[in-house]
């Protein structure tokens, strides 16, 4: 039987390719760490790690055992979580992945509320592209997940949607403000700022032009969809993403939106997902059945040129 002690520091050394780094970590001496990771070769019989000068990397069997090391982390977590709750009913810890715009919109909104209604329960949010949210999830490295466009794997499952139609944001000063809508061939060739092609976002645009057979006008890429939309205000670019994203920016006169009626960019939408083959905590749980109401209340309509500030959602029942 493998040691709980063997198995983190394998964990640690596979994480950082390193056994002084590892160490380091564990506030341990290297030979400790060296010394677990033999013990542990010889227990399997075959070698886990190539040792190279330049750091330690995993071979075939260490990469099943780096997965075992993976879930046996999230089965230890998931019981204390379950632990917890015999102890209380609003007691736990979610770990939730989201894209950009979802985490800065309706996120934002959501939380304050949630919190002070659940206070024992803790959240980490962490910001990523619409892939990784989906494999992280998948991977149950997170409980619940935010993405872009509709769930990308079949082991997950789509808790509810939202209606996240993309906009041209421009400034109010740029040519463009003036149109009531437009399609994204006729603005192919202004210089553009769009997000990295790890966006769901960016991956539907794409899909369009190419489907189009026209080119867009890149200038810039980035991996910030705040940092798009604060250039565009600045300058003669522009962006696409969602009305909700720059909200604030609209609501302040400094950005408009004006809506894409291509069809897929007006029916585009976010997901909330979860793995099929997890059990949600009931913390998670609780998360989950408030922000599916809340997704459902969740409506900002948008006025030619520019957003109308957002409603507070309406009470729906949870599904």
């Amino acid at each position: 039987m493998i040691e709980s002690t063997t198995l983190r520091y394998f964990y640690e050394v596979a994480a950082f390719g390193s056994v002084r780094v590892a160490a380091e970590k564990l506030f341990v001496a290297q030979s400790a760490v060296s010394r677990q990771i033999a013990l542990l070769e010889d227990e399997l019989g075959v070698p886990v790690f190539e040792r190279h000068a330049r750091g330690m990397a995993l071979t075939a069997a260490g990469e099943l055992l780096l997965r075992y090391a993976q879930d046996n982390k999230t089965q230890l977590a998931d019981l204390k979580g379950q632990i917890h709750e015999y102890e209380t009913l609003a007691k736990g810890h979610v770990r939730v992945g989201c894209v950009e715009g979802i985490l800065h919109g309706l996120l934002t909104s959501f939380m304050p509320n949630f919190i002070r209604t659940h206070p024992g329960i803790t959240f980490s949010l962490d910001l990523m592209g619409s892939h990784a949210v989906g494999e992280s999830v998948a991977e149950h490295k997170y409980d619940l997940g935010i993405l872009f466009g509709a769930s990308p794997r079949p082991d997950l499952i789509e808790l509810q949607k939202i209606d996240q139609p993309l906009c041209v944001i421009a400034s109010p000063q740029h040519p463009l403000a003036q149109e009531r809508s437009c399609t994204l061939a006729q603005v192919a060739d202004t210089p553009l700022a769009l997000p990295d092609r790890s966006f769901g976002l960016r991956q539907l645009v794409d899909r369009v032009s190419s489907k189009g057979k026209f080119k867009l006008n890149i200038a810039v890429e980035t991996n910030s969809l705040s940092f798009a939309s604060r250039l565009v205000a600045e300058s003669d670019l522009i962006t696409f993403q969602p009305s909700d994203v720059v909200a604030p920016l609209i609501e302040a006169g400094t950005v408009v939106a004006i809506p894409l009626t291509d069809a897929s960019l007006r029916s585009a939408r976010a997901t909330l997902v979860a793995s099929y083959s997890r059990r949600l905590s009931l913390a998670a749980n609780h998360l989950s059945q408030s922000l599916i109401a809340y997704m459902q209340g969740w409506q900002r309509p948008l006025k030619p040129g520019r957003a109308a500030a957002p409603r507070a959602p309406s009470r729906g029942r949870t599904k």
